[in-house]
């Protein structure tokens, strides 16, 4: 099923406030759009309700696809999954920053990701202030935002901590010059937004073709489950969890190497996912760059990720085409799904040198002593992979710029993993096995019978094998307290393609390495610079 989010291009006057919190550069607010109306003059129909509260999820479909930045690409390069990769060291700066550890409160992709997450959050409290719940319809769209907000706010208090908790339009920029709240106080709001939209939210098998873009009352259900989870409160995220589960509106699909590929969008897997479009037919003339990058519907971060052309690699029979070479696996993570015994999601997740040869594909550059790319092990991702058939199909579209491939941000084999650990850690294991071993029997992995202490452990292991590259590890590392364990040596040798004696050289790189510190990132200095009540995060 094709399904996109049609730009709604807001009639709201936007209030440039929110910029102002988020210390964002006078060329953000150069998008106004021609006949904007003001907004008390909006707001108020169902159709207006319905339309404004596409402006939250505009805003996620920007986060998640934005030229070089993304909230995929930060979330995956935290993680022990990818090595940066590119066409050379110093290719993107900012992102060899995030995946050593070595990024600071300048940093330009935690900047703008913490500054878009306001923005969403801006225009998610427009719809809740300003719509009057008189309708079904105008409950269904407050209740929306709500969840929208929720979700911004999970990553915003997991990722950075404490930050500004601003859950009203403000009328002037100082009104955004707050202090940092509280986690208890964010996580609080969280739970809030969450428990208030679920009884006006539909069911997945409610929502109409069009609508499946949309919060499901499953998503905010599963939503608060993990926020519940992530705050250790066990048995009531447990309960959340089963309600999805009980729900009866989610299941596994059978083939785990389809579950991110086009053709399973809003299927029966799904919960929540951000979705682009391939029929814009960008090219490189009228490909919205920079900040006019906003307003794309394609994702161009499939392209950015694939591996890297330029007399390296060929697909052969693979479907995959050339990219320009970032997220490349680590060999730790075949070495992970290797040790598990674990061919069916390894197959599925990423592919070896040996496998690409074997289907008339190639890594090496013959041309470059025969060297692997930059920052490359000899292994290629395949989830979310640059697929011919995901892009444009049409001869004249540049199938670099039109990937429509959608991001998935919950899937119910993640919910039947977190509501495990939760019955797990409440101390339930007899619930907890059936629902990791149903995870497990879809990829012919054997039962475990396993209890305690070792269950969690397994637990930590399936989730890091189902859920690759698709941007939770780094989060369930600093929840789980093992980020400084798993982490400490990231970055540290990053492989240069090229090889002494048969053996892969490494480069060494000083001050890299998960530290305390890192447990959260850092509050931008931009922020800092323009809110006299901002602090830093400790260790910035």
């Amino acid at each position: 099923m094709n399904m996109q989010i049609k730009k709604y291009k807001f009639k709201v006057a936007l209030l440039s406030a929110i910029f102002f919190l988020s210390g964002c550069s006078q060329s953000f607010l150069d998008t106004t759009p021609e006949g904007s109306i003001p907004v008390d003059s909006f707001y108020k129909t169902d159709a207006d309700a319905k339309g404004a509260v596409l402006g939250v999820y505009d805003i996620l479909q920007s986060m998640y696809a934005y030229d070089w930045d993304s909230m995929w690409m930060l979330k995956t390069l935290l993680s022990d999954e990818i090595y940066t990769g590119g066409g050379h060291r110093g290719d993107q700066p900012p992102y060899e920053e995030i995946n050593e550890f070595r990024y600071s409160s300048s940093n330009p992709v935690i900047t703008w990701l913490f500054q878009m997450s306001y923005w969403g959050i801006y225009r998610a409290n427009l719809v809740i202030a300003k719509i009057k719940p008189e309708s079904a319809a105008k409950k269904q769209a407050i209740a929306e935002a709500k969840s929208l907000r929720a979700m911004l706010y999970f990553d915003l208090v997991t990722l950075w901590g404490k930050v500004p908790l601003v859950t009203e339009p403000a009328a002037s920029p100082e009104q955004y010059n707050q202090p940092r709240a509280k986690v208890a106080d964010i996580w609080a709001q969280i739970e809030k937004d969450l428990n208030e939209a679920i009884p006006d939210l539909p069911l997945k098998s409610q929502q109409s073709a069009a609508d499946k873009v949309r919060v499901s009352k499953g998503m905010a259900q599963a939503m608060l489950g993990k926020s519940l989870l992530f705050e250790k409160k066990y048995a009531d995220a447990a309960a959340e969890f089963q309600k999805v589960i009980d729900s009866g509106e989610y299941g596994l699909i059978s083939d785990y190497s389809r579950v991110l590929r086009k053709e399973q969008e809003f299927g029966q897997e799904s919960l929540f996912e951000i979705s682009y479009s391939a029929d814009k037919n960008y090219d490189w003339g009228n490909f919205q760059w920079g900040n006019n990058g906003r307003n794309t519907e394609s994702n161009v971060h499939w392209q950015l990720c694939g591996p890297r052309g330029d007399g390296w690699f060929t697909g052969g029979s693979t479907g995959l085409v050339a990219g320009w070479g970032f997220a490349y696996p680590q060999k730790s993570l075949w070495n992970a799904y290797t040790a598990a015994n674990d061919t069916v999601r390894r197959n599925a997740a990423m592919m070896s040198e040996n496998q690409l040869i074997a289907k008339g594909g190639k890594l090496r550059n013959p041309d470059q002593n025969n060297s692997y790319p930059w920052g490359c092990e000899g292994y290629v991702r395949l989830k979310y992979g640059p697929w011919a058939n995901e892009s444009n199909t049409s001869e004249t579209s540049v199938k670099e710029l039109n990937y429509a491939t959608n991001v998935r941000l919950m899937r119910y084999a993640d919910v039947l993993l977190m509501a495990a650990e939760a019955y797990n850690r409440a101390g339930d294991d007899a619930k907890a096995l059936p629902l990791i071993n149903q995870v497990r029997a879809r990829v012919n992995l054997p039962a475990l019978a396993s209890s305690g202490d070792q269950l969690f452990a397994d637990i930590k292991t399936e989730r890091r094998l189902e859920l690759s590259f698709e941007g939770v590890r780094f989060q369930d590392l600093v929840r789980w307290g093992d980020a400084k364990t798993i982490l400490g040596d990231q970055g540290k040798m990053i492989p240069e393609g090229t090889f002494t004696n048969g053996q892969e050289d490494y480069m060494s790189i000083s001050g890299a390495g998960f530290k305390d510190k890192n447990v959260v990132l850092p509050i931008p200095e931009q922020e800092i610079s323009v809110n006299p009540q901002s602090s830093q995060n400790t260790g910035y």
